[in-house]
C-alpha cells in the first residue's frame, strides 16, 4: 500500500465485521451458559416470551459494547486520512492488534468477575463491588483464589485470551493486506462521504442501544414479572458502567437521598429521632450489663430448617426455646459493615450513601450513637471484634463513638486463626472476660464475630454434630457446593460458642444483672432468593434476646423488626427515661405499628410487604406468610403505600441528619 484511501478505509471496516461477529456469539453463548446456571426452571413456566425478548434486549446490550470498542478502531482509521502514509497505517494496525486484543480480554475478564459476584449476591456488579478494595482485600483474595471454581475461570481466561489474540492478528492481516475486499474507485464523493457519515451514526447507535430519550441501561430491563429474567439481559460491562457512576456520585457527596426518593424535604421533621426510654425502676436498681452480639453470617434459613439430623443450632436449641427469639427480623443490609454502622449509629443503612468507618465522618461522634446513653449513665462501654481493629478502620471508629476501649484479634492468644480472625471458641472467651472485669461497675459491650465466612474453616479439634442438607435448602443455596457441610459445620461451631456463652453467664452472677442480645450481620451469602417470593429469605436473620428475671417484660415475638431497632429495644431493657436519639423503635412499643427495612429496599410490617428498586423508582407489593416465610405478589392497599412512604422518609430523614454538622458531637 503507497497511499491511505478511501479503499483501504472501506476495506478495514469490512475486516472487522468477522473478529466482531465472533464476539458478539461468544457474548450470547455466555448468556446462554449463565441462564442455564442460574435459572430456576420451576419459577418459569409460561415466560418462554420474556425469556425470547431478554435475549434479544441482551443481544443490544453486547452489540452496544462491542459499538463502543470499535469506535475508537474507527475514528483511527478516519484519523489516518491526515497522514495518508505507509508508516502511519503500519503503526495503527500494531496498535489496533494489541487493542483488540486488551479490549476483548477485558470483557471477559469482567463477564468472569461478574459471574463470580452473582453467585455470591445474587446481582451484577453493583455498589457492593467496591468494597473488595475497602474490606481486608489480601484475605477476600485468599477466599475467591480457594474457591474451587478459581482455576477454571483462570484456563477460561487465558484460552479465551490466547483465541483473541489469533483473532485479532487474523483481522489485522488481512485489514493489511494490499488487495481489497471491493474496489471503490467506482463510488462518487458524495456516496464515500454518505458511508463514512453512516457508520458513524450506525456505530452511535449501537453504542447508545435506542433511540430513545435515556440510553440502554438498568433501566430498560424492567420486562418481566420475574426478576431473573431481568437480569439475564444486561451485559456485565453495563452493570460496571453504572457501579462507576454511581460510585463517583458517592465519592462526591452530590447524591441527595431526599431527591432520589422523590420525598419533599419541607416534610422531613427530624424530632422523630428524639426518643426517651421507658421509665424502668428495676433497671435503675440493678443497673444491668448489656453485651450485644453480631454473630457473622448468623441468618435465619439455617435455623428454620434445624432437626436431630441437621442440626446447626446444637446447644444454642435450649436457649432459643427458653428465651426471646424474633424471627420476622431484617439485616440492615447485605455485607456486615452495613449492620456495623447501623447498629452503632442507630440509623439505617442508606442506599446510595458512602460508609461512614472509611470517610472523614469517622472521626465524629454522632450524637445517635448506640453507646452515648450508657457511657452518660455512668456505664464503661467496650468494643469486642474478632479480627482486627484495621478492618476498615473500626479501631479508630469504635473509639469516636463513645467506646472506652477497643479489643480485637491481638488481645487473646491467637490459636487455630482462620482468615478473618480469632475463631468463635476464642472470640467469646475474649468476651466472656471483658464482661467479668471491673464487675462493680456496669458495662456495655458491642461485639462481633468474624468466623462464619469463606472459606469456612473450624478448628482441627471439632466435632461436628450432624448436617445433612435438606434438599429445601440445597435448592435455595445452589451454590453450597463449593463449601458442602464446611458452611454448616462452621455455622454450627459458632452456634455451639454462643451456647457456651451463655450458659456461662446464666450459671453465674452474671446472669441476673446481664442482658445478651445475639442477631446476625446478614444472611449466609450462599443463599440466592430464587423468586420474589423469598425475598425476606434472602434479607432475615433471628434477634435472641436474654432478660433476667427481675428485668423481664413482655414481647410481641411476632412483630417486624431489624437492625436499627435493637438498640432502642435495650434502652428501654437496661435504661430508664434516658434520652437518645435513633431511627428505630423499641420492639417493646406494643402500641406501634413496626415497620422494618434494610438498604436493599425491602420493607416488612405484619403480613404486608414492599420491595422498593432506588434506581428504577419502582415497587412490587407481596403478602406476607410467617409461618412459611414466603411472600405471595398482591395489589397494592393502603398499608403498602404508608410503608413505602414511612421507608422513604425515615431514609432522606437519616442522611439529612448524618450529613448535618448537629449530628456530630465535637
Amino acid at each position: 500500500m503507497k497511499k491511505y484511501t478511501f479503499d483501504k478505509y472501506f476495506d478495514c471496516l469490512l475486516n472487522m465485521i468477522p473478529l466482531n461477529v465472533a464476539a458478539l456469539a461468544a457474548m450470547t453463548l455466555y448468556r446462554v451458559f449463565f441462564f442455564f446456571y442460574f435459572a430456576d426452571f420451576n419459577t418459569l413456566h409460561g415466560m418462554r416470551g420474556y425469556v425470547l425478548k431478554a435475549f434479544w434486549l441482551g443481544m443490544r446490550f453486547d452489540l452496544s459494547v462491542l459499538a463502543y470498542i470499535n469506535s475508537a478502531v474507527i475514528v483511527i482509521l478516519l484519523l489516518l486520512f491526515l497522514f495518508s502514509s505507509r508508516t502511519a497505517f503500519k503503526a495503527a494496525m500494531h496498535f489496533i492488534n494489541f487493542y483488540f486484543w486488551i479490549a476483548f480480554t477485558a470483557v471477559v475478564f469482567l463477564n468472569l468477575v461478574d459471574f463470580g459476584f452473582y453467585t455470591y449476591f445474587n446481582e451484577h456488579i453493583n455498589l457492593l463491588f467496591f468494597d473488595f478494595f475497602s474490606d481486608d482485600t489480601a484475605a477476600l483474595a485468599k477466599t475467591v483464589i480457594k474457591d474451587w471454581r478459581f482455576p477454571i475461570a483462570f484456563i477460561v481466561l487465558l484460552i479465551s485470551s490466547a483465541a483473541i489474540y489469533k483473532l485479532s492478528s487474523y483481522t489485522v492481516k488481512n485489514m493489511s493486506d494490499k488487495h481489497n475486499l471491493i474496489d471503490t474507485s467506482i463510488f462518487p464523493l458524495w456516496v464515500k462521504i454518505l458511508l463514512v457519515l453512516l457508520v458513524g451514526c450506525i456505530t452511535f447507535f449501537l453504542a447508545r442501544g435506542t433511540v430513545s430519550m435515556f440510553p440502554l441501561g438498568a433501566f430498560y430491563t424492567q420486562i418481566s414479572p420475574n426478576d431473573f429474567i431481568n437480569k439475564l439481559s444486561i451485559s456485565s460491562v453495563h452493570s460496571l458502567t453504572d457501579a462507576l457512576y454511581a460510585k463517583s456520585e458517592q465519592s462526591s457527596g452530590k447524591i441527595d437521598i431526599a431527591d432520589k426518593l422523590g420525598v419533599n424535604k419541607d416534610e422531613i421533621d427530624l424530632s422523630v429521632f428524639n426518643k426517651k426510654s421507658i421509665p424502668n425502676k428495676e433497671s435503675g436498681e440493678i443497673r444491668p450489663n448489656v453485651v450485644f452480639i453480631v454473630m457473622e453470617s448468623f441468618g435465619e434459613l439455617p435455623i428454620l430448617y434445624d432437626s436431630d439430623t441437621f442440626d446447626v443450632l446444637g446447644d444454642l436449641r435450649q436457649h432459643f426455646e427458653s428465651d426471646t427469639v424474633f424471627y420476622n427480623f431484617l439485616a440492615a443490609g447485605e455485607i456486615t459493615v452495613h449492620a456495623l454502622e447501623s447498629t452503632i449509629l442507630n440509623m439505617p443503612q442508606r442506599p446510595f450513601a458512602k460508609e461512614i468507618t472509611q470517610s472523614p465522618n469517622a472521626f465524629n461522634l454522632y450524637s445517635s450513637a448506640a453507646a452515648l446513653p450508657y457511657k452518660q449513665a455512668g456505664y464503661m462501654t467496650k468494643a469486642v471484634y474478632g479480627g482486627s481493629l484495621n478492618w476498615r478502620g473500626i479501631g479508630s471508629f469504635f473509639k469516636h463513638q463513645g467506646f472506652d476501649a477497643t479489643y480485637g484479634e491481638g488481645d487473646i492468644k491467637n490459636e487455630y486463626r482462620h482468615e478473618w480472625g480469632i475463631n468463635d471458641a476464642q472470640f467469646f472467651e475474649l468476651l466472656l472476660r471483658e464482661l467479668k472485669n471491673n464487675p462493680e461497675k456496669p458495662k456495655f459491650i458491642y461485639a462481633m464475630t468474624t468466623a462464619t465466612h469463606p472459606p469456612y474453616e473450624t478448628p482441627p479439634y471439632y466435632k461436628p454434630l450432624p448436617v445433612d442438607i435438606p434438599a429445601d435448602v440445597r435448592e435455595m443455596m445452589p451454590n453450597e457446593k463449593k463449601y458442602g457441610k464446611k458452611i454448616f459445620e462452621t455455622y454450627q461451631f459458632a452456634n455451639m460458642q454462643a451456647a457456651k456463652f451463655l450458659k456461662a453467664v446464666k450459671e453465674s452472677e452474671l446472669g441476673q444483672n446481664t442482658i445478651v442480645v445475639i442477631t446476625g450481620d446478614h444472611n449466609l451469602r450462599e443463599f440466592a432468593a430464587r423468586t420474589p417470593e423469598e425475598l425476606f429469605k434472602k434479607y432475615a436473620v433471628p434477634l435472641y434476646i436474654y432478660v433476667p428475671e427481675k428485668l423481664k417484660k413482655n414481647f410481641d415475638t411476632s412483630v417486624s423488626g431489624c437492625h436499627m431497632d435493637i438498640m432502642p429495644t435495650l434502652y428501654d431493657l437496661s435504661l430508664s427515661q434516658a434520652d437518645y436519639i435513633a431511627a428505630g423503635a423499641s420492639l417493646l412499643d406494643a402500641g406501634k405499628k413496626h415497620i422494618a427495612f434494610n438498604s436493599g429496599g425491602f420493607i416488612l410490617s405484619g403480613d404486608k410487604a414492599v420491595m422498593y428498586d432506588t434506581e428504577k423508582k419502582s415497587a412490587s407489593y407481596f403478602a406476607f406468610d410467617a409461618a412459611t416465610k414466603n411472600l405471595k405478589p398482591a395489589e397494592p392497599v393502603q398499608e403498602h403505600a404508608d410503608m413505602l412512604e414511612y421507608y422513604k422518609k425515615i431514609l432522606a430523614a437519616s442522611d439529612i441528619y448524618l450529613n448535618r454538622k448537629e449530628a456530630a458531637v465535637k
